[in-house]
């Protein structure tokens, strides 16, 4: 197709029309609009509204139309997604113009590289593409992350090259301290780069807790690179990061080896390890448990009465959620003709739930246990375990702070001190097998639990600094999985403040460790 240009020359500007035909371009370079989905009132449109996408340039309606439509006939079978927003419509548009072998440099939102909706963009990568660089800044604040002059918004530059034929599934992450704060200095941090990327022994995410190669510039480390898989299913975790030790360390703990830093890979101990979704059943998705859906069946009201026939547990309240054991905050009220399917969803009723929302900085649980019974919700979705034993078990586990590290490497971190999973990620989430746990193992656990039932949990990331998290930590490997005392000692408290370090867990709150 003819694409208009402009072409600045020294007597002036001039329109050119150029020949871009799909697959011919050596290098496509792009810092597309993030506008997401969706419509904005508008006067003098027939509905009232306009479709944001293409709103700009004083298009009017029926411009917008014909431009959204053709878009959406260029996005079938691409990465193009409406709840990613045009930067994934412009990801797939550089994917089509890109000649093989060719080269792309593309600076996109964060959720690019962790959000459900960039899913097909990342498979677009694994499937096609090799010597793939993403850079990300390890900042507390969003606006801190942005490569953007006016995104305020967390960001990161990718490059890749073009090889279908041979595509590596692999990358190299580079993590930076701060911005650029003008060209000499970006240009000096991109020599560094290359001269770092340029060692062949760029540290990998699975050579253990060690850290990443240093990008140093006169003499100063300014940020880490290493060599990472890049997976299709799951988030790719190691962005943003400060200190590359604790996701080498939680790759290697997901995967059912706890080697902390310090220890020598002989002294690293086995920990039976399995996904959500393979030990117990996950509960529903709360639009089909309240709202007007055809699958719910209850109004939901709160605060439940004394003797609610349906307790919930399904917002956040930080000041009810210090300790393990959670109340229920509402109820449901069956919707006339709904009672066969309000039994439905009271089969998925368990003690133990889910944090489907975690702000580390202001909540202590990645888990929940209700005393009796209750329907799981927006923030707490349920786990049903078939022994109730292993509910206790797990609640435990997910509490200590290797169960939280579990949870921040596999959430999605958009938001600085925030992890989020949608219902899909918790089942792949690992997690301490409890099936595996001994008649004995699962008595300790109701002991610890009977003995730490009512005690108070600081926020997740001050953990460094929160005896109750100590406690169950040394309690959980020692008494539960009979591990060596020492492991629970100097070792651990080394991991706690480095994770409590990491601006995605503190999220530049005061009560982050002294630096």
């Amino acid at each position: 197709p003819m694409h208009a240009a402009t072409e600045i020359t020294a007597t002036g500007e001039t329109e050119t029309w150029l020949d871009m035909p799909p697959a011919s371009q050596d290098l496509v370079i792009m810092n597309p609009p993030f506008t997401s989905g969706g419509s904005d009132y508008t006067q003098g449109n027939p509905s009232g509204y306009n479709k944001k996408q293409f709103h700009g340039l004083g298009t009017d309606w029926d411009t917008q139309e014909e431009m959204f439509n053709l878009a959406r006939e260029y996005a079938k079978d691409t990465c193009a997604h409406g709840y990613a927003g045009l930067a994934s419509w412009f990801a797939a548009l550089a994917n089509r113009m890109v000649k093989p072998g060719g080269t792309i440099a593309l600076i996109l939102p964060m959720t690019s590289l962790q959000g459900a909706s960039w899913q097909k963009f990342r498979k677009m990568i694994v499937d096609g593409y090799r010597d793939v660089t993403i850079m990300t800044i390890a900042a507390p604040k969003s606006g801190d992350q942005s490569f953007s002059a006016d995104t305020g918004m967390a960001e990161t530059m990718m490059i890749f090259r073009e090889s279908a034929a041979a595509p590596s599934a692999r990358g190299i992450f580079i993590s930076l301290e701060k911005r650029p704060e003008n060209e000499m200095e970006a240009i000096e941090i991109a020599r560094a780069i290359s001269a770092a990327a340029r060692d062949s022994n760029v540290r990998r995410l699975e050579d253990g807790p060690f850290g990443g190669n240093p990008i140093l510039v006169g003499g100063e480390m300014i940020g880490e690179m290493v060599d990472a898989p890049l997976s299709v299913s799951e988030p790719w975790s190691t962005v943003g990061i400060s200190d590359f030790a604790v996701p080498q360390t939680a790759w290697q703990l997901t995967r059912g080896t706890l080697w902390l830093p310090r220890m020598r890979s002989e002294d690293a101990h086995s920990l039976p390890m399995s996904t959500i979704e393979n030990i117990c059943q996950v509960g529903l998705v709360d639009v089909n448990i309240v709202g007007n859906g055809g699958q719910t069946a209850f109004t939901r009201v709160k605060p439940p009465s004394a003797n609610a026939t349906y307790p919930m547990l399904w917002g956040h309240d930080a000041k009810l959620e210090t300790r393990m054991i959670v109340a229920p905050d509402s109820e449901g009220r069956v919707k006339r003709g709904r009672e066969s399917r309000a039994g439905e969803i009271w089969e998925t009723r368990s003690h133990a739930h889910h944090n489907r929302d975690f702000r580390f900085n202001s909540q202590p649980l990645a888990a929940a246990y209700t005393e009796d019974e209750t329907i799981g919700g927006r923030a707490w979705p349920n786990l049903k375990f078939e022994d109730p034993t292993q509910e206790i078990a797990h609640t435990l586990w997910s509490n200590t702070t290797l169960g939280l590290i579990c949870y921040w490497h596999h959430s999605s971190r958009q938001q600085s001190g925030r992890g989020s999973m949608p219902i899909t990620a918790i089942r792949t989430m690992p997690t301490l097998d409890v099936r595996q746990l001994t008649d004995a193992q699962l008595a300790a656990s109701e002991l610890i639990f009977a003995d730490m039932r009512a005690a108070d949990f600081l926020p997740a990331n001050e953990s460094y600094r929160d005896p109750t998290r100590r406690e169950l930590d040394t309690r959980v490997l020692t008494e539960i999985l009979a591990l060596p005392p020492n492991i629970a000692a100097a070792p651990l408290d080394l991991l706690r403040q480095k994770w409590c370090s990491e601006p995605s867990v503190h999220g530049g709150k005061k009560t982050a460790p002294p630096s």
